[in-house]
């Protein structure tokens, strides 16, 4: 049976006007769970749809995956060093360069180590055929942008979080720093002076880092491991990157800031969003019957909660006893010492389908993107607990809006957690606010998945839509901030200047010597009177 449907849908695909199925390659190269939960929702969507989808991935889909979706599963063995050594906490205290930093040397770990091997070699060889478009993860892996042009096909990228600059940039959307925020700083779209000065400072780090030392990375590790057709020799990773011809950035103004945007950039959060889904039995019944409620709790999948420091635990766990509420807490360990009744452990929970239930009245988080656009969905309010990354910028934005709270992890303690709980259960604010965010953000004329499923169709049917490029893609940066332009007034101005300087101290000097002749003319006939 599930064969026959699976013909039926690769039929209608095909026989619907415009339709045509692809072959899609999807590469969601960054060993998080986060990042595959907005690629993979894309990636099944299409597959869905009819569409033959190959993805190089570190997990597999959630079964049963679609017929026509082949997952080629990478090996994670080279981030070994890092998991043993690193806790994600411990980013909370890393100043803003050195995280960049640790982001870039992240990008080129992750492509030598997923670019090297085998699967993706003999992809890269063409022994898994020709693909139609090359839809890649837009998080530091420019490297990966080679297979597109090994395969003469479109590049779509999808960003899993609202953006850096950079990506707008290649797609010639503008990102100004006066009101546009860096994702990794805790501003808003409304700044002070030293806001904006820090947030433009910053931006011109990133740039030029970007530039000459970070690109310059990407393009030799691409051209160790995807130099595999000499007749067809790789462009610059920096040309591959403007050659981008769709973007899709996993944002949506519910949970972001206005900003202008090209054609080719389109904002689709929340594809991985859906209605809830019936509970597991035992979670279902602890939820409904909490008789005052439940608070969700969970730091996402890269961070985990179990790897907190003591004594914030034992905060966290005084605060909990007191509570009427039953808590559920997303706990990676087997068991949690000083655990009160009120308080049940998973090590994974279905956060969507918990998050859709009437009875959760709040959602403790790190302030990840996906768990906000899932929280705005299902109109639940938050306490945010930023730690590192777009965290700090999600939850700036969620407090501004009004249905959140926000704990900086530097701060978060048993006592801040527990003036916030006290402020959000005595304030009704804090839920009408989730309510009426989630309204606007259900408001759509499509889902964002649909409208991200159209675009990729759009661009493949269009051959790369050359029609939508803007040519800002094509201008040096000195020429796109009219550098140029500003450099000749300033030309002309200064020339003005000199000129009228020349011209003012000619004229004074003919008319002092005038007059002192005069005047010596004139002593002169003084004396001859005289």
């Amino acid at each position: 049976m599930r064969w026959l449907l699976a013909a039926l849908v690769a039929w209608a695909a095909w026989a619907a006007p415009g339709a045509a199925a692809l072959r899609v390659l999807g590469v969601v190269p960054v060993p998080a769970k986060s990042h595959h939960g907005v690629l993979q929702a894309l990636l099944r969507g299409l597959a869905e749809k009819g569409h033959s989808v190959t993805s190089l991935e570190f997990f597999p889909p959630a079964p049963p995956a679609p017929d026509n979706y082949t997952s080629v599963l990478l090996d994670d063995a080279f981030m070994d060093a890092f998991k043993g050594s690193f806790n994600p906490f411990d980013m909370a205290a890393m100043p803003y360069v050195m995280r960049v930093f640790f982001l870039w040397s992240m990008g080129s770990v992750v492509g030598e180590g997923v670019l090297q091997q085998p699967a993706v070699q003999a992809l890269a060889r063409g022994e898994k055929g020709r693909f139609d478009v090359v839809i890649v993860e837009s998080f530091f892996n420019e490297a990966f942008l080679g297979l597109a042009h090994i395969f003469d096909a479109p590049i779509i990228q999808v960003c899993p979080y609202v953006g850096s600059s950079w990506m707008y940039s290649a797609t010639g959307s503008p990102s100004p720093a006066a009101y546009v925020p860096d994702p990794f700083l805790p501003f808003n779209d409304r700044m002070s002076f030293v806001q904006r000065f820090i947030n433009f400072v910053f931006g011109v780090f990133q740039e030029l880092g970007r530039e000459l030392y970070y690109l310059p990375a990407q393009d030799a590790v691409m051209r160790r491991w995807l130099s595999v057709d000499a007749r067809r020799p790789l462009p610059h990773v920096r040309d591959l990157q403007r050659a981008t011809a769709l973007m899709l950035v996993n944002a949506h103004v519910a949970v972001s800031y206005p900003r202008p945007l090209m054609p080719t950039l389109v904002p689709v959060g929340g594809m991985h969003v859906r209605p809830g889904k019936p509970l597991p039995e035992d979670l279902n019944k602890i939820i409904t019957n909490a008789r005052d409620g439940v608070i969700y709790f969970s730091m996402g999948s890269a961070l985990q909660s179990s790897q907190m420091p003591q004594e914030k635990v034992a905060g966290i766990l005084e605060v909990f006893a007191s509570l009427k509420q039953v808590v559920i807490w997303k706990w990676e360990a087997d068991t949690l010492p000083g655990k009160p009744a009120n308080v049940e452990i998973r090590k994974w929970l279905p956060q969507n389908d918990i998050l859709a239930h009437p009875n959760v009245k709040l959602f403790i988080t790190h302030g990840g993107l996906l768990s906000s656009l899932e929280a705005i969905y299902h109109g639940v309010s938050l306490i945010g607990i930023p730690v590192f990354g777009d965290q700090q910028l999600n939850m700036e934005r969620a407090s501004l809006a009004g249905y959140a709270i926000q704990i900086p992890y530097k701060e978060f303690s048993g006592t801040t957690l527990r003036n916030a709980l006290n402020e959000m259960f005595s304030n009704t604010r804090y839920s009408e606010n989730a309510k009426h965010l989630s309204r606007l953000f259900r408001d759509q004329p499509e889902t964002p998945l649909e409208r991200a499923i159209w675009w990729i169709e759009y661009t493949s049917r269009h051959k790369g839509a050359p029609h939508l490029q803007s040519a800002a893609k094509d201008l040096s940066w000195y020429q796109y901030h009219l550098l140029d332009v500003y450099l000749v007034i300033l030309g002309i101005v200064l020339l003005f200047v000199i000129s009228f300087w020349w011209f003012s101290s000619f004229l004074y000097r003919i008319l002092f010597l005038k007059q002192n002749k005069v005047t010596s003319q004139s002593q002169k006939k003084s004396k001859k009177r005289n």
